[in-house]
């Protein structure tokens, strides 16, 4: 495959790896970034990079990244460097972590490892530094309770945004969610979440079950474990490894839902009208919890 590191890139990438890049090998990346791995003498590593990027935005995943290594239970891969390059480039170099199969006793892994990440202590909800939720702007401040955190932080920022596709019986049926949204949040206390957990950001390494690409926030740990579930099934043995470590309150199945607002919300406003249907859908589903 021919190499296909962009010319701007490879002066600093290379004075950043201590040497030549021997061979840059396009992966599949997300929406906000493209992704190379490279071989280098001190062998492979992951390039993500934008033009359209901020250098910020991967100075917060980075900072994302070792909040979740200071927690421990679970791999993350080590950070070699984040800026800005010549032509409107942002990068973010990282550790490789090449995938191995997926087994049982790594799915009973990552369960346990999530229930020891969201039994961390955390200092309240929200309180850190702004970061991303794939190309928008994820606002983290300090809230009073989950609920307040979540209204303030997560769903009125989107629902700003995606004004021009909500009609006014939407709106309507957002203000009765705000007015019921504590009653139906459980206590308890906040954790941190990697917060853009679906499925495509976990990975099975040789190290262990690996999270990759987070939007870290201290927030309800329901959030993870809802998105989680977006996206695709979860094997039985990550939740119920998970239950085992952190039992989730009773209806959390349920609950599901109403976390995953905020994700098909961001979908709406990146992707478009598409979204619009599930929204109203998973809405009106919570509209009807009790």
């Amino acid at each position: 495959m021919p190499d296909a590191l962009p010319a701007a890139l490879r002066p600093q990438i290379e004075m950043l790896l201590g040497g030549a890049v021997m061979r840059a090998a396009r992966l599949a990346g997300g929406d906000t970034s493209d992704v190379w791995r490279l071989s280098t003498a001190r062998g492979t590593c992951i390039l993500k990079a934008s033009r359209r990027g901020r250098p910020h935005q991967y100075a917060a995943e980075a900072a994302g990244l070792e909040q979740l290594r200071a927690a421990g239970p679970l791999t993350v891969p080590g950070v070699v460097a984040h800026g800005d390059a010549p032509g409107g480039w942002a990068f973010l170099l990282l550790d490789d972590l090449p995938p191995v199969p997926e087994t049982p006793a790594a799915q009973e892994a990552l369960g346990r490892g999530l229930a020891l990440l969201h039994r961390a202590p955390a200092p309240g909800f929200g309180g850190t530094a702004p970061n991303a939720f794939g190309r928008l702007e994820q606002v983290n401040g300090v809230g009073e309770s989950a609920a307040d955190f979540f209204w303030h932080q997560r769903l009125a920022p989107q629902l700003r945004l995606a004004a021009p596709h909500l009609s006014r019986a939407d709106h309507a049926d957002f203000e009765a969610l705000q007015a019921r949204l504590a009653a139906l949040i459980p206590l308890e206390p906040p954790a941190l979440v990697h917060g853009d957990l679906w499925h495509g950001n976990v990975l099975y390494t040789a190290r262990g079950p690996a999270l990759i690409d987070p939007a870290t926030a201290f927030s309800h740990r329901e959030v993870d474990i809802a998105l989680l579930h977006l996206f695709g099934t979860v094997p039985e043995r990550v939740m119920a490894a998970y239950q085992e470590g952190y039992a989730l309150a009773p209806g959390w199945q349920e609950r599901r839902a109403l976390w995953n607002l905020y994700p098909l919300l961001a979908h709406l406003n990146m992707f478009g009208h598409g979204y619009l249907a599930r929204v109203r859908t998973v809405l009106t589903a919570v509209l009807i919890m009790t």
